[in-house]
This record gives structure tokens, sequence and C-alpha cells, in this order.
């Protein structure tokens, strides 16, 4: 009766002899990805061009200082392209860290697709990771730096993070939003379009996208108000033309509501709650008048944004979700919604509240 603990041990302690280490890899051997970026090349043989940018450690921080390796690869497809850019550092690749992907701007209008399916894969991939059009290639983007840049890739997480700088202009795009809005019906992916003017990363235009590429890109104008409408953000300026000189309207808090009604043809209400004060102006505002003419503004451009958007054939507010959520969601109902979607009409109430004209002296 002994023996049998005996054995017992004997025999996990053999088992443990098979087991192998985990593969761990050590801080100092691994090179942390930052940012990645995909371009279309157009090639036959090698269509993808994948290109890292990879943090190098720096014991001193500082404006201009970020210090990062570039590396690239054509190849037949990202994987592929991936696993021959390893045989580039003597250290192995580390997603883990990877918080922005790149997608060119020639690559968009052809298919995202391939990509999208890669990232779906990997395992070391953040969901939480930002997704953005690089102008006019990604590695043109990733091959330039700013100069007030403190660590590698910093940039793209201050400016998208809302930790540094908070921009109306700026759509922010989320990996798990982007896998969803390229899978859910009645719903059309966006990207941030990215430029690189000498000094710093420029985000002001908003590429509006369908299940498989690209349609139209809105101005800065149009991107502040998309922005406002559909996302609720704050922090956007609305200029109109009062007496005669400009004024301008900062928006402190936006709400919005969307119905739609049951009629053969579909009629899209969109009511918006401005609340904020005037931030430029004439002396001696009547805010009763000022206030009727910000909300006529606030339709007019709204409701052309929303047709120019319509006759592009993608649905970035998810419109049509809307509308399958008021119904059963069978496929008739997708099926009629697509066919209406094209003569939908949109109507846009607006309510603005002037809390403030500001500080005169």
């Amino acid at each position: 009766m002994k023996m049998k603990p005996f054995l017992t041990c004997l025999s996990l302690l053999l088992i443990c002899t098979c087991l192998g280490g985990c593969s761990f890899k050590d801080i100092d051997k691994r090179f942390f990805v930052v940012a990645m970026g995909v371009d279309w090349t157009g090639k036959e043989d090698n269509p993808y061009l994948v290109t890292l940018r990879l943090a190098i450690p720096a014991s001193k921080v500082g404006e201009g200082l970020a210090e990062s390796q570039i590396e690239y690869q054509e190849a037949k497809s990202i994987a592929e392209a991936v696993r021959n850019l390893k045989a580039h550092v003597d250290k192995e690749l580390d997603f883990g860290h990877c918080r922005m992907f790149l997608f060119g701007a020639t690559l968009t209008k052809e298919s995202l697709e391939e990509p999208l399916n890669w990232l779906t894969r990997r395992r070391d991939i953040q969901l939480i990771s930002y997704t953005a059009v690089a102008e006019p290639s990604a590695r043109k983007l990733l091959e330039s730096n700013p100069t007030t840049e403190r660590l590698a890739g910093n940039s793209f997480f201050l400016t998208f993070g809302k930790e540094g700088t908070v921009s109306p202009y700026t759509v922010t795009a989320l990996l798990f939003d982007t896998f969803r809005r390229f899978k859910e019906k009645g719903l059309d992916p966006y990207f941030p379009i990215i430029s690189f003017d000498g000094d710093s990363y420029v985000v002001e235009h908003l590429a509006l996208l369908n299940k498989k590429n690209q349609s139209i890109v809105l101005n800065p104008q149009e991107t502040q108000l998309y922005n406002m409408s559909a996302n609720e953000f704050s922090k956007a300026g609305i200029r109109i033309t009062y007496n005669g000189e400009p004024l301008s309207f900062y928006v402190a808090r936006v709400t919005k509501h969307i119905s739609i009604t049951k009629d053969a043809t579909p009629v899209v209400k969109l009511k918006l709650n401005l609340i904020g004060m005037i931030e430029q102006g004439t002396l001696r505002l009547d805010t009763h008048k000022v206030q009727p003419q910000l909300e006529q503004h606030v339709n007019q451009t709204v409701e052309d944004l929303l047709y120019k958007i319509r006759d592009a054939k993608v649905d970035p507010y998810g419109f049509g979700l809307h509308y399958l959520g008021q119904h059963f969601g069978k496929e008739k109902d997708w099926a009629y919604w697509q066919s209406v979607y094209p003569e939908v009409k949109f109507e846009v109430e607006t309510h603005v509240k002037i809390e403030s004209t500001g500080l005169v002296h």
C-alpha cells in the first residue's frame, strides 16, 4: 500500500521531463511594432507592401528624440510579408503594442478584405487599436517623423486617443468597430485620412467605405458635421454670418435622436440638441434672433451631407441597422431597405441653446 504514493510521485516526475519550455523571450530580444502600414502595389506577383515601424529603446526622452526603425517588404500576402521581415531584424517581432494600422490610399480603393482577414486572425493584435487611411501611402507616412514626437508612434496615440489634441475634425476608428462595420448589415465603415505636412500629422478628412472599398471622401467641414451629428462629438464650431459679420458658435454638448417612418418611402428624422456659447460675434447680440439662424444653418448643412452620403450608396450613420431594429430583421426587410435607400428622405430638426455670449469688456 505504501508503494502506491511513491509510484504516483515517480510517474509525475517522469511526465515533467517530457514537458517543454514556453519559449518566452526576454524584452531585450524583442522588437516592438508600434505602427503597421499596408499598401497596394498593383503587381501581380507581390501586390502588398507591408511597412513596420519598430520602436528603439532610448536612454533619453524628449521632443525630436523618438528613435525607430522602418522595415518594409513586398509579398504575395500580408502574412508572407511579415514572415519575410523577420529575416531583416535580429529580434522577435512583437505586435502586442501595435496600436496603429494604416492602409494606403490606393489599397482602400482596391479592397480591404485581405488586410482585415489577417488582422482578425492574429491573436496578438489589440482590438482597441486605431485604423486610418494614409495619404499618399502608408510607407511614406511611417517614414515621416514629427518634430515634436517624444516616443516612437506616440503622435498617433495622442491624436486618436484624445489624450493630447481633441479636434472635431478627427474621427477615431477603432479596430473592433471596423470589423463590426464591415460585417454588420445597415452599417458601413469609415476611416480618418492622415497626411504629413512636413512637421506633424494632419487629420481632417474622412473616407467613407462600403463593405469592400472607398466610396467618398468628406472635406473638413463635412467631417466636422458628421462627427457632431453621428458621434455626438462636442467642441465643434458653427460659423454663420450675422448682420453682415462672422459669428462663431462653440458647441459644448450634443445629443441626437433618430427615428424612421414606416411609409412606403421611409423618412429619416434626425433631431439634434446643441448647447454652447458664442465664441465670436458683434457686440450686443440678440440671442433670440441668433438661435433660429443657427438652427436653420445646421438643418440645411446636415441635410446636404446626408443626401451626399446617400447618393454615394454608403450608410456610416447606421440608418439601415436602425430600420431593421424597428422590424423583424428578416432578409426581405433588408432587401426592401436596400431598394428604397436611394430614395430615402431626410428631415433634420435642430434645437440650439446659447448658454453664454462670452465675456465682453
